[in-house]
């Protein structure tokens, strides 16, 4: 997982290299020395009709620490879980094994999306059409791994209750 730190190192950086990307002419682009916040936007670059701007993302650091926390705190759930069953049926030791191993990869799935979002913001310099599609993307694909992970939840809480 990243820290919170790495990804306002990550901003700050993209906020300098935007901020040399534009001419002086067009800067209306202030640098400050003070530390990023968790509702902080990403911010990318715009063609605006052959002019590159800096716009803000509807994308921020603290809505990438929340998904990293309820993915942690699912899958802590879920190990509880399968401790307080202890000796339950080996099919449904299985089962809970198998919500772990999806759990796991929704986890690695959700750090390749971070590292793509780092991408995004190093290759800022493309169009914007495709920097919001991308984000769009990476957005629909965190909101199914959300919808999936109430899912599993919920069959780990049914499994739950079918063992005790």
């Amino acid at each position: 997982m990243r820290s919170f730190s790495k990804m306002s190192a990550v901003v700050s950086t993209t906020a300098l290299i935007a901020a040399m990307a534009l001419p002086a002419s067009a800067m209306a682009l202030e640098l400050s020395s003070s530390s990023p916040s968790y509702g902080d936007k990403f911010s990318l670059i715009h063609n605006d009709y052959g002019k590159e701007v800096v716009i803000r993302s509807d994308f921020s650091v603290d809505e990438l620490k929340k998904m990293r926390d309820t993915v942690s705190d699912q899958s802590r759930q879920i190990e509880e879980l399968k401790r307080s069953s202890g000796s339950s049926s080996s099919s449904s030791g299985k089962e809970i094994e198998e919500l772990k191993n999806k759990v796991k990869e929704q986890d690695r799935k959700l750090e390749t999306l971070g590292r793509q979002v780092e991408e995004l913001k190093r290759n800022n310099g493309s169009s914007s059409n495709s920097n919001s599609s991308e984000i769009s993307s990476l957005k629909q694909k965190i909101s199914d791994q959300d919808r999936a992970m109430d899912q599993l939840k919920r069959t780990v809480e049914d499994l739950s209750r079918k063992v005790k």
